[in-house]
């Protein structure tokens, strides 16, 4: 079913690559009044036009979310919001020792921590307005942990958690909360890296995520976004915890995941 946004203002962090362009889109084609934020000032700009393409009212702010002032002017001079979509994200697939103290803290910030105060600075508004939408843009990584990817699994699990949290706490406001968790997506952070996923679990297109956002604009709590059969394959960790390194060897995502972190630590960031 087709979702009218008009007039709808989104805060859209994460918004001039990967994920963050399909997203807008969509937004974009359902109406919506635009603010996209990200580092890259040129990326954003393009974004923008394309998304004024589509029909779509669009406004920029280059930020750098990490940045707390950063984040109290952002919130400032986008004024009331009617749905934030926390989309940045930063993911290191690596040993936890080979993890630099910057990579850890950058994965804890903005991962978790920026999602947790950029909500807390727009809802004030949407209480006192007894509506909105919060979208946490979180990962599969969030629901099953995977090996060389400890902090980011704990930061997903994290904003797992205070999304569900957050939804109970709001009930009966008019506020929405709900979550996105993509498994592999050929676009954005797991793209990038040109490793294929499992064949046993196959990836998405970023389109999926988009419309998996548009499914909680909707009302839908909690999206996975996968090709493969990952619901059953977490429905069995959870009876039975024991199967979860093997079943994650034997479904090749150890050696593929094991691939990605000795090809990171070849070319660094």
């Amino acid at each position: 079913m087709p979702i009218d946004l008009h007039q709808r203002k989104v805060l859209l962090t994460g918004a001039s690559r990967g994920l963050g362009v399909h997203i807008a889109r969509a937004l974009a084609g359902a109406g919506a009044q635009l603010l996209l934020t990200a580092r890259d000032a040129t990326k954003l700009a393009e974004i923008a036009q394309a998304c004024e393409r589509a029909g779509a009212k669009v406004s920029v702010i280059a930020a750098d979310l990490a940045n707390p002032d950063d984040r109290a002017s952002l919130i400032d001079r986008a004024g009331e919001i009617d749905i934030l979509i926390n989309n940045a994200g930063v993911e290191y697939t690596r040993r936890l020792l080979d993890q630099t103290d910057a990579q850890v803290h950058a994965q804890i910030a903005l991962n978790l921590a920026v999602p947790i105060d950029l909500t807390r600075r727009v809802l004030p508004s949407m209480l006192a307005r007894g509506t909105g939408t919060i979208v946490n843009i979180s990962s599969m990584s969030g629901k099953g942990a995977t090996p060389f990817n400890s902090v980011y699994a704990a930061t997903k699990h994290g904003l797992n958690g205070f999304t569900t949290s957050l939804r109970l706490e709001l009930h009966g406001t008019g506020v929405h909360v709900g979550v996105v968790c993509p498994g592999f997506v050929s676009a954005g952070m797991w793209g990038r890296t040109g490793i294929r996923a499992p064949l046993a679990l196959r990836e998405v297109g970023p389109e999926r995520v988009a419309a998996g956002v548009m499914k909680v604009l909707r009302g839908a709590k909690q999206v996975l976004v996968t090709a493969g059969p990952v619901r059953p394959l977490l429905a069995l960790v959870e009876l039975f915890p024991g199967i979860e390194g093997p079943m994650l060897r034997m479904t090749n995502i150890v050696r593929t995941l094991e691939q990605r972190a000795n090809a990171l630590d070849a070319a660094p960031d």
